[in-house]
């Protein structure tokens, strides 16, 4: 797409693109007016590919220019360079979203100095400390191979996946729950009971599982899964069994859901009216519920004490739980969760938060745009992190690994999508990894092999496994390896030159906001 100011017309048929793709994938019904809309998006597509003149930004590993790549060599030795002066620049870097206090655990390939680790596999996970580790660790990854499998047997989107142990759980728009056994690729279980369409899972830690199945009358080793639905009901499944041991009706579709390992532990919702509510995960009881959010709440998400939630119209909350079970003497507990601070849509600039990933006092929004947005919730600055080639794009998901921060991208012009990668805590571009056809990638989990390898699962139209192969692997890999120009650029301030999605969207809507770049008072209660 051509850079620059975006001419009237595009930035018509890029909002028309945005509003289908925000239908397709809607939990209900859509109406007649609606599917409409959806049927012109070839149409639509072939438009805007007439109105912009193209130019290539998608570069694949083998392609790179030598001329291209000794000036990003030259590029990063002055980076380098310039983070020598800086004292302490590099010290106590950190590899995982973990706060402050809580033990990282080292994968096999992060190990330094391990005689093992000497692949380009092991470069691939290792957190760059230097700038020459940094390029080491770019180029690790533009050799990285993946095996694709697909896991079939869901006959609608799928809206969410975890991992748990060898077995993927996922949650799809056709109300069903379905477990998968990884190394085989095969559905080990269907979880039939919900009513209408699956939106959110969760899987609590197993000293909360232990204590549940005691009091059940299960064995102590027993997991379960929790899983979230639009017909407002909460329901807790035996993941051995597939039975569903207890459900709880919440008066209202549910949109997202957490699990606070906290005290007892709490489950905690987010519903389509801007609830978030929190219920006991012994008795199922409501401890607490609160109107958080103006629209849906789209995704919570747990971070050591604190609870993070996202909503449709752009507003984030931060939450701390509370530690005291209530005063001595007393039967009365205060509320598990005591709110910190929320920053408005007008305050953040964020718009429809799809997907949140916490990380010490930032966190990384995916908020259905073309670039990744990040926030120091405690101030309030907000950065965006080029996610596309173009402003032609979506941003679903975000989540971290080891070191590395993955985004998904999905291209409104060509229908395709990507998986981009960034080095933490530093968010430099490292590469990013497609397929030819790869569909829109609504929902993402990451994990790691026993002897240190990368997999991955990703849902939307389809439900695939990456498996990272050894380098010393011969088997072509099934994913192919791009550098983006655009993506290697510095963090934006939102609001600056480059954030044109924002601009199109506050033209058409005649109201510029000046304060983007930091976030108003905060509302703290």
């Amino acid at each position: 797409m051509q850079s620059g100011p975006m001419s009237a017309e595009v930035r018509k048929v890029l909002k028309k693109l945005r509003q289908i793709a925000g239908l397709e994938v809607q939990n209900r019904e859509l109406s007649s007016e609606e599917r409409a809309k959806l049927s012109r998006k070839a149409e639509l597509r072939a438009r805007l590919i007439e109105l912009t003149t193209s130019t290539p930004q998608l570069e694949t590993q083998g392609f790179v220019g030598n001329k291209t790549e000794e000036r990003d060599k030259e590029r990063d030795q002055e980076r380098g360079r310039e983070n020598a002066k800086r004292p302490g620049r590099n010290q106590g870097l950190r590899v995982s979203g973990l706060p402050d206090g809580v033990p990282v655990k080292q994968s096999r390939l992060e190990q330094a100095g391990s005689t093992d680790v000497t692949t380009a596999t092991a470069k691939a996970t290792q957190a760059p400390t230097t700038d020459f580790g940094f390029q080491s660790l770019r180029e690790s990854w533009e050799k990285a191979k993946f095996r694709l499998r697909s896991l079939e047997g869901h006959s609608d989107i799928i809206t969410c996946v975890v991992v748990i142990d060898n077995c993927v759980v996922s949650g799809s728009r056709d109300t069903t729950v379905k477990v998968w056994h990884v190394p085989t690729a095969t559905e080990e279980r269907n979880l039939g009971g919900h009513t209408g369409g699956v939106t959110c899972l969760a899987i609590p830690p197993p000293e909360h599982c232990s204590t549940l199945a005691l009091c059940l009358g299960l064995s102590p080793s027993e997991r379960f899964i929790l899983s979230g639905s639009v017909d407002s009901c909460v329901r807790v499944w035996v993941l051995s069994s597939g039975q569903c041991v207890r459900s709880i009706y919440t008066f209202s579709g549910v949109s997202s859901l957490a699990f606070i390992p906290e005290r007892e532990g709490f489950i905690v919702t987010g519903s389509e009216g801007g609830k978030v509510e929190v219920w006991s995960w012994l008795s199922g009881e409501n401890c607490q519920s609160v109107r958080a959010h103006e629209d849906k709440v789209t995704d919570l998400k747990a971070h050591g004490p604190l609870l993070f939630s996202g909503s449709l119209d752009g507003g984030l909350s931060v939450w701390e739980m509370t530690t005291q079970s209530g005063a001595s003497g007393s039967e009365v507990s205060p509320p598990p969760l005591r709110h910190l601070t929320h920053r408005s849509p007008g305050q953040s600039g964020l718009a429809a938060v799809s997907q949140l990933s916490p990380r010490g006092e930032r966190v990384y929004v995916a908020d259905s745009r073309a670039s990744l947005r990040e926030m120091d919730w405690r101030k309030g600055f907000v950065s965006g992190l080029a996610n596309h080639s173009t402003v032609a794009g979506v941003t679903d998901c975000v989540t971290q690994t080891e070191g590395v921060l993955i985004s998904s991208g999905f291209d409104l012009e060509t229908g395709e999508a990507s998986l981009n990668l960034r080095s933490l805590p530093e968010n430099r571009y490292l590469a990013s990894l497609s397929w030819p056809g790869a569909p829109r990638i609504l929902c993402l989990a990451t994990w790691l092999t026993p002897s240190g390898g990368h997999r991955w699962v990703t849902g939307g139209q389809g439900l695939t496994v990456w498996e990272q192969l050894p380098a010393n692997n011969k088997q072509r890999s099934d994913v192919t390896v791009k550098r983006v120009r655009r993506l290697d650029g510095p963090a934006l301030e939102s609001g600056s030159e480059g954030e044109t999605e924002e601009e199109e969207e506050e033209e058409e809507s005649g109201a510029k906001n000046p304060n983007r770049t930091q976030c108003g008072p905060d509302r703290s209660v």
